[in-house]
Formats: C-alpha cells, structure tokens, sequence
C-alpha cells in the first residue's frame, strides 16, 4: 500500500479539487464520500480509489478485502488502488471538522431513465439537507425515483452526499435539463402529478395515491414555478394550525409521502 505523507500530492489536490469545485466534479464524473458509514454504502464496482489512516480499524467500502496484515486492500471484483495517508493529510483532504479516517474517490452514477409508479419531483431545491433528507425519507417510503432540474443543489457536493446518508447509492435519480418535459413525458404514461399549492383546496388525504403518483417539491424560499406547479394534475393542501404559513420543504414531502404508504397499505 502506497502511503502518502505530502499534501502537494497530486491525488491529494484531485481530492480537494472535487469537494470545492462543482466543476470539477461535472468534468470528471467523479465524487467524494467520506466517513466510515457513508464509504461502507459504496458499491464496489463505482470506487476509483481509497484513501485510510494507518489507525483506521472500522468498516471499508462493499466488497473490499483487507491483505493479511489487515490493511485495506481492493475489492474482491477487482483491484483499487488504497493509499495510506498520515493523519495530517487526512485532516486536509477532510471536509468535515473531524475526520474518521477514510475517505473514497466515486463514480458518479447517472440514470437516463427511472420506472416504476412512486415519485418525486424536486424544483430547483436548495438546501443540501433537505436534499439528504428527501433521499433518506423517499428509500425508507419505497418512492422508485427522483426527478429533479439542474437548479437543484448539486448532489454530489460532500455536504449534500453526506445528508443523504448513503441512500444516493440506492434511490434512482434523474437530473434533467428540461423537467416540464419530463413531467409531461411522466404523465403521458400515466402518472398523476399532485403539488402542495395555495390555490389547493382539498387536504392532501383527500386525493388517491394508490395508482401511479408524483409529489412536486418546490424551492425552499419561492416554492414551485409557475411553469411547473401548471403542469399538476392536482393542487392539495396540508392543513397547519397556528400562525405557521408553511412546512419545510423536506417535512412537506414526508407528509406527503407517507400518506402515498398509508394508502398503499
């Protein structure tokens, strides 16, 4: 194992290039994930390289093999290359205030097309844990697939790859250049499109899920477009007591997810 002790290395500077610059990350197809949780979700067929203290003792990415002194040592489909970096350059590579001691290089995966009859529909969302946290709620609700324009924050930025816990690797998402397109395309096969909307007059258990379903989710400060909240085949409401005007974006599309699995049941 190759060990790395000089931050002027030049996997050392890829790695920093791909967390601080989305440009980079869209030019070479590539991503980081870091942490001992987060590598452990990793397929093995989408890991370029790993980097790992020489005190690193918790969980390697799936599928990797440890050489007989213990040290990580590729994948069983293959080899990866593992350099060992001193906790110095470790620190520096890290994104977050403490590092865990392992941090992977990843392809990005890239849908050109999702199935099934669950959705969501995310417009030019913000914030990197809601974000995450549409990606957790939607695995744990059985949703197929995620849509989503190119307005929407990067998902593969480190902080939006750590909010979603692992769950990108499992949830199919679609980003697409023109989402009007692909919501008509989605309702030509079927799908009913519902958004949270003030013009809503009916609360959102009040419509049927049980057949082919997409939830929009709109942008945190200014909800959905006009272009987009048009193309719904229903607008709903989710009734709120109190003086409070709206729900955060994630918490309105847990709602309403979970009201699609109470149906469903």
């Amino acid at each position: 194992m190759e060990r790395i002790t000089s931050t002027g290395n030049k996997f050392i500077k890829e790695v920093r290039e791909l967390e601080k610059k989305s440009r980079a990350r869209r030019d070479s197809g590539l991503f980081i994930a870091e942490g001992e949780r987060l590598c452990s979700e990793i397929p093995a067929e989408e890991i370029v390289r790993v980097f790992v203290t020489s005190d690193y003792k918790g969980r390697l990415p799936k599928g990797m093999v440890t050489d007989k002194d213990g040290h990580a040592a590729g994948t069983r489909s293959g080899k990866v290359p593992v350099f060992e970096v001193s906790s110095q350059v470790m620190e520096y590579m890290s994104d977050t205030k403490t590092s865990q001691g392992i941090l992977a290089v990843v392809r990005q995966k890239h849908y050109s097309a999702l199935s099934g009859d669950f959705f969501i529909i995310l417009d030019t969302l913000q914030d990197p844990g809601n974000m995450g946290t549409v990606f957790r709620t939607a695995e744990a609700a059985g949703v197929d697939g995620i849509v989503m324009n190119r307005n929407c924050v990067d998902i593969y930025s480190p902080k939006v790859v750590r909010a979603t816990m692992g769950a990108m690797f499992r949830m199919p998402f679609l980003i697409c250049d023109d989402l009007s397109a692909e919501i008509l395309r989605m309702k030509r096969h079927g799908v009913s499109v519902f958004a949270a909307h003030l013009k809503g007059n009916k609360n959102h258990w009040e419509f049927d899920y049980t057949g082919p379903t997409a939830f929009m989710i709109g942008n945190e400060g200014n909800g959905l477009s006009d272009e987009i909240a048009s193309l719904a085949d229903s607008y709903l409401r989710i009734p709120m007591k109190g003086e409070t005007e709206s729900l955060n974006a994630a918490v309105a599309a847990t709602v309403l997810m979970y009201e699609a699995v109470r149906q469903r049941a």
